[in-house]
């Protein structure tokens, strides 16, 4: 978010913004390594038969496609990344609504936001910054079609969620720090429909209805909608309102699946959400806390998304796999602060318009397997920005950025022994970025008058980055009581260049900003039960950041992206799930990172050593599943998550905060009703701050019901 504080700092607040068939093994397990609430299900069973030539047996696995294969990105690989897989059971159960609440539930995940609605991904340290510029640290992805994070607002009717860390060079789209991936459900091949209803603290009410048409015996859709509304958790005192950080909205999706004479599946979905909102968040710590308000007015915060998407999976045999995915997303954001809060009427409209695909084929044969394909895409996003404190400084911006980007990818694996596969791979991702439509105008009339306008005509660049990545995979054979697989992984990772659109100045805007790279090891190994009832996992790793984009201000006052030209991050991530008898289920996980600037100076200031903001240094939760008889589910979790600087203001702290969250629910033959509670002991924690001073508080305590009949 843009900030203006004062004639003087202009726009201060600066903004830190910082495979196979081999390894299909019986640890679907956990192939998917769990976070504290990722395996609800168990792993299929897997059987040992005697080969033909009687010397060894052969270890078969059912295949668990919901574990193993993300439609049309990973068909035939197992992904050897830290990964954690939310299913729509799991977001049920522990009332995951929106990215922000699954980001403070999985290890090394974190988010800012300006409001509820609107989280911003930090992956490792490394993010935050969508708001501020075309960069993409970690692409969210709704059907294989990226959309920008702080759009997404309410997330609704998903199969599942798979939160992916680290770069990903053979996914689709170039991901630097990780990527999110969200499959929405399919159609069901019955007819069938649901009714849900929810309400809760905050004068919060939530109605959804779904349901499934089968059209044929080879095509059904799925139609899916809802709205939402609330007051908020704001209690604006000098307007005796509250409602000013309320939201009403209605989401829907309509998806077709159909399955051709040749085996191949058709997916086509359309999905919009519309939401509107006050923007009455932007306190001192101390009313913020207390949820209290004293801006004079709500300010505005509407978000809205239209997205389609296309994709064909095939497999041609046992030994190839076709997957192809297109789509593309309008998004929309418009954004206003209270006037109180700069003392000036300050805000921006944000619409972003992309389109793109990828191809993707997959096979084996003997000892080798391969994964290659194409992906392209085009971004266009327009970025207005006006702060008016008139009579003494009124700013407006305009500007309008361009992107396209093709990238050719592969990866070539080699089983030189039964336990042992090496697999090197390829991206050469190639962008083409402009900036044009920038004009600047920047006036005031106290205590003296002056006028300054400028503009450029169109701007472009282009560069082209190599990047190779290694894995070497160790997949013993598994035993009736263990199921083994670990990874060592070398990757190469690249933002590209582009334009800061914010900047007041032409000379200054003129200058695109370097392009990133990062040099990243991952070290990790699983171990599990392979009927699923353990499973533990433990993964290590070390990214080295050269000209890493950092969304800062200038001694001008300007909001530019600068480059710090050394910084790092390393970590752990490990979790565990034991499921002791079949009605208790327990899990926990753990992260650990450290993000750091090594060398980095910018206007005047020198941040070299500095944490970056936004990402605690160590997160861990525990949480449990309990069916004590026939019909009943009990459900708790409880998460620490461990002190940080805000972002973007490094200035201000957040202290360690506990998140305890439970839910009982009674199921009949086609009724629910469910209790729930989130962040019960109604922790106080921000989860952004400005240089000024001011944070956005969190959520407070939440409880509530939901009532669901199934026909």
């Amino acid at each position: 978010m843009k900030e203006n504080l004062s004639l003087a700092s202009l726009r201060n607040g600066f903004c830190l913004w910082s495979a196979s068939s081999l390894t299909l093994v019986c640890t679907a397990l956990t192939v998917l390594p769990v976070t504290g609430w990722a395996a609800t299900s168990t792993a299929p069973e897997c059987t040992n038969t005697p080969s033909k030539s009687g010397k060894k047996n052969i270890t078969a696995c059912p295949t668990d496609k919901e574990h193993v294969v993300v439609r049309g990105k990973r068909a035939a690989f197992t992904a050897t990344t830290s990964t954690s897989h939310i299913s729509t059971q799991d977001m049920q159960a522990y009332r995951m609504q929106t990215l922000g609440d699954i980001a403070e539930r999985v290890p090394n995940l974190s988010f800012t936001n300006t409001t509820p609605n609107n989280p911003v991904l930090m992956v490792r340290g490394l993010g935050g910054t969508e708001d501020e510029g075309p960069v993409l640290y970690t692409p969210v992805l709704i059907d294989g079609v990226p959309v920008p994070s702080f759009a997404m607002g309410q997330m609704f009717d998903f199969s599942n969620v798979d939160v992916l860390r680290g770069p990903q060079l053979t996914e689709g789209i170039n991901a630097f720090g990780g990527m999110v991936s969200a499959q929405s459900r399919d159609p069901g091949k019955q007819l069938a429909g649901a009714v849900d209803f929810e309400y809760g603290t905050g004068n919060r009410k939530r109605a959804t209805f779904s349901g499934d048409l089968p059209i044929n015996a080879s095509t059904s859709l799925r139609l899916s909608v809802g709205g939402e509304t609330a007051d908020g958790y704001i209690h604006n005192r000098a307007l005796d309102r509250s409602d000013t950080g309320g939201w009403h909205g209605w989401f829907g999706r309509i998806k077709l699946l159909h399955t051709d004479s040749n085996g191949g599946e058709w997916r086509f979905s359309l999905h919009h959400m519309l939401n509107h909102g006050g923007n009455d968040y932007f306190e001192t710590p101390e009313h913020a806390r207390n949820h209290a308000s004293y801006n004079t007015s709500a300010g505005v915060n509407d978000t809205e998304y239209l997205l389609g998407s296309a994709q064909y999976h095939r497999r041609f045999s046992q030994h190839m796999i076709l997957d192809v995915t297109f789509g593309g997303a309008s998004t929309d954001w418009r954004y206003s602060n209270p006037y109180s809060v700069f003392s000036a009427n300050s805000g921006f409209t944000l619409p972003t318009r992309q389109i793109g695909g990828s191809v993707m084929l997959s096979g084996s044969a003997g000892t080798l397997d391969w994964k290659g394909g194409i992906y392209g895409q085009q971004v266009k996003r327009w970025a207005p920005y006006d702060f008016d404190m008139a009579p003494y400084y009124t700013s407006h911006t305009t500007a309008t950025l361009g992107t396209a980007n093709i990238a050719f990818m592969g990866e070539l694996g080699w089983h030189f022994s039964p336990s042992w596969r090496l697999a090197p791979s390829l991206r050469i991702e190639h962008v083409d970025s402009s900036i044009s439509n920038w004009t600047s105008s920047m006036s005031g009339s106290v205590p003296y008058a002056y006028s300054i306008q400028e503009s450029l005509p169109r701007q472009t660049l282009s560069k082209t980055a190599p990047l190779p990545g290694l894995k070497l995979e160790y997949n013993p054979q598994s035993s009736n009581n263990l199921s083994q697989f670990g990874w060592l992984s070398y990757t190469r990772s690249f933002l590209p260049p582009n334009y800061s659109p914010y900047g007041s100045y032409a000379s200054t805007v003129a200058v695109p900003y370097a392009p990133s790279y990062g040099n990243n090891l991952e070290l990790g190994y699983r171990l599990g039960h392979p009927t699923g009832r353990w499973s533990v996992e433990a993964i290590g790793f070390a990214n080295f950041l050269s000209n890493l984009q950092v969304s800062a201000t200038n001694g001008a006052g300007e909001s530019l992206i600068g480059t710090a030209s050394t910084a790092h991050s390393r970590g752990m991530e490990a979790s565990a799930h034991w499921k002791p008898i079949n009605t208790l289920q327990l899990n926990a996980f753990l992260g650990l990172t450290y993000a750091a600037y090594d060398h980095f100076v910018f206007g005047g200031t020198d941040y070299s050593g500095k944490q970056m903001a936004g990402t605690p240094t160590s997160n861990f939760g525990f949480s449990g599943e309990w069916h004590p008889m026939p019909g009943w589910m009990v459900n708790a979790s409880v998460v620490r998550r461990g002190r940080t600087t805000l972002y973007p203001s490094s200035s201000v702290q957040n202290a360690p905060y506990v998140l305890f969250d439970a839910q009982i629910e009674k199921r009949w033959k086609r009724w629910s009703v469910a209790l729930y509670g989130h962040n019960l002991t109604n922790a106080g924690y921000f989860t952004r701050g400005l240089s000024g001073g001011y944070v956005v508080a969190a959520n407070p305590r939440q409880l509530g019901f939901r009532v669901g009949m199934s026909f």
